[in-house]
């Protein structure tokens, strides 16, 4: 446990990791910040741009494409769903757009399980020079799903894109 705590203070080497002092803490890479909860173990960025934050209630994810948003909203979820369901089958559903607070463009949709529940999220992000951050909650138990998507929530309303 010692060593998790280390990990969140100095950071998962290529982030910094800032506590807020309110239970959750902002990662800042060089393209992107995100707040999401404190303790959950932050993990290096892949060699693709995906970081994962997990802990033993759930996960989220962070992917980034430079340039990625030069495609439209359609062909960036058909891409999405490629890889999204070459991980676990589901239904998805069809994507919403909208604009967050901070102005960026937003595409929203969920995967449904085979009871029709949606565990798991996803928001796509877009800035003005079309860089994308791909976001995503994954919820193991539908008992889990309000905490999550708290969380998750305060991670996409507090994503910036550098």
């Amino acid at each position: 446990m010692l060593s998790l705590a280390i990990a969140l203070v100095l950071g998962p080497g290529d982030a910094k990791i800032v506590d807020l002092k309110d239970g959750f803490v902002r990662v800042e890479t060089p393209s992107y910040s995100l707040e999401v909860p404190k303790g959950w173990e932050v993990s290096r960025e892949t060699s693709f741009g995906q970081r994962e934050m997990t802990s033993n209630a759930g996960k989220m994810t962070a992917m980034t494409a430079a340039g990625g948003g030069k495609q439209g909203w359609e062909q960036l979820y058909r891409t999405s769903l490629f890889f999204i369901m070459r991980e676990k089958k589901g239904n998805a559903t069809p994507y919403q757009i909208s604009k967050t607070k901070q102005g960026y463009e937003a595409c929203s949709f969920s995967i449904l399980d085979a009871d029709g529940f949606a565990d798991r999220r996803y928001v796509i992000l877009k800035n003005e020079v079309q860089n994308i951050l791909a976001l995503s909650v994954k919820i193991p138990e539908r008992k889990l799903e309000k905490g999550l998507l708290a969380q998750f929530d305060r991670m996409v309303r507090t994503a910036k894109l550098q």
